[in-house]
């Protein structure tokens, strides 16, 4: 904790102090949920909730029809992706690595929260954008995490749009 102290003194563009911010986790005050995220003390957390929420809404059996109304390539159902895998929606997005986006080309355009590839288990997070969203309407900001759960399984977009899963997503996990 002295480190984040000094680093948070230091001048501001210190390579340094930036890479302990980013590495270093901030001190939580309730247990770790076992997501796997790498950010810095002010979008970590956000980040943080919104995966607890998105845990909590894919318990909903509602909210888990999303993964039989979309497919991969192949023509298979998400839901028959994790049935193969033998993994629970859960348990995928616990395997997913979350981590700053900042500096990638997805996280460049202004209406971008997150952005990964199909099949990928990594996913990067807007920053800024995401904080503000999860601070404002933690619903949506749920709901864009699953969005990128289902693009972890083999999602492709266009179509349909960002928008549109994300705005399927609230439709069975509610808003």
């Amino acid at each position: 904790m002295g480190d984040r102290r000094r680093c948070r003194r230091l001048a501001a563009g210190q390579l340094g102090c930036a890479l302990v911010l980013l590495l270093v986790p901030p001190a939580r005050t309730e247990p770790e949920p076992g997501f796997r995220t790498l950010f810095g003390p002010t979008v970590g957390p956000a980040v943080d909730a919104a995966l607890v929420g998105a845990a909590r809404r894919l318990k909903a059996p509602d909210c888990r029809r999303v993964l039989e109304a979309y497919q991969d390539r192949s023509g298979r159902t998400l839901a028959q992706v994790l049935d193969e895998r033998d993994l629970t929606a859960d348990a995928q997005l616990r395997l997913i690595v979350f981590a700053e986006g900042h500096g990638q080309a997805g996280c460049r355009r202004r209406d971008v929260l997150a952005v990964t590839e199909p099949g990928s288990r990594l996913v990067y997070v807007c920053g800024t954008r995401f904080w503000i969203l999860q601070e404002r309407h933690p619903a949506r900001a749920e709901a864009v995490l699953i969005h990128e759960l289902l693009h972890s399984l083999g999602l492709a977009e266009d179509p349909p749009t960002s928008r549109a899963v994300t705005d399927r997503v609230l439709s069975f996990c509610g808003s």
